[in-house]
């Protein structure tokens, strides 16, 4: 009997564990359904709504007038990129991040407040504000979740790719030009033989030392030898 009271005990866990996960499936569906109608509804509203739910989402707006936006973000990657985006006033991003990563990009010339209530997560402003006549300001307010919040201005991060490394040297200029060397004849070859010139230097009984120059021929059959003959005392 204590068998089977525990068998039942395991199926009745699988049961309600396949009932929860079906309940949060069902419950993700709805709002991510929920998420997409709010956006598509707002898209010829002034401030439009970017939801992302689940995904690596990039919002770009580019080459048009910004006002402002409201960006929900579950359990996602998004970004927000408006380094092409014109403004003409100050602006509002509002906005709640919930289990996410969210970076919004700012074009240069533009300052940047953040006003975010956090939970367990980590808000990071770039942007270096300037306090100058005609700059215009974006104010970010939302709250974040266990989310990480990055305000940045556009080309911040640079790809490797873009950098120089001060270390690397160009094969090219490892290679040394005919300029750089003078036109001496080392070997002077002739009909296939090759003449080299051997100094050898003789001792003497007066503790003198001469120079003896000796000459060797090979031909091209024969491998070439020297041969150095010492003078004795």
């Amino acid at each position: 009997m204590a068998k089977k009271h525990g068998l039942a005990k395991i199926v009745l866990g699988v049961g309600a564990a396949a009932v929860a996960g079906k309940v949060a499936f069902d419950k993700f569906k709805q709002t991510k359904e929920r998420f997409a109608k709010e956006e598509n509804d707002s898209f010829d509203d002034e401030i439009r709504k970017y939801n992302a739910i689940g995904e690596k989402k990039v919002i770009e707006v580019e080459d048009e007038v910004f006002a402002g936006c409201e960006l929900k973000a579950v359990a996602s990657k998004a970004v927000l990129d408006l380094g092409l985006a014109v403004f003409e006033k100050d602006v509002y991003i509002n906005f709640s991040s919930n289990a996410s990563s969210v970076t919004i990009i700012l074009p240069e010339g533009v300052n940047a407040t953040c006003d975010i209530s956090r939970k367990i997560a980590g808000v990071k402003n770039l942007v270096d504000n300037v306090d100058e006549e005609g700059i215009h300001t974006v104010y970010i307010i939302g709250k974040a979740v266990c989310s990480n919040v990055e305000v940045i201005p556009v080309n911040f991060y640079v790809d490797e790719e873009d950098e120089e490394d001060p270390d690397f040297v160009d094969e090219d200029d490892c290679l040394a030009s005919d300029d750089d060397f003078d036109d001496v004849v080392i070997f002077d070859e002739k009909d296939g033989d090759v003449e080299v010139e051997v100094k050898v230097i003789n001792e003497k009984a007066d503790g003198k030392e001469e120079e003896k120059p000796e000459k060797e021929e090979s031909d091209d059959d024969t491998e070439e030898t020297e041969t150095i003959n010492l003078e004795e005392v």
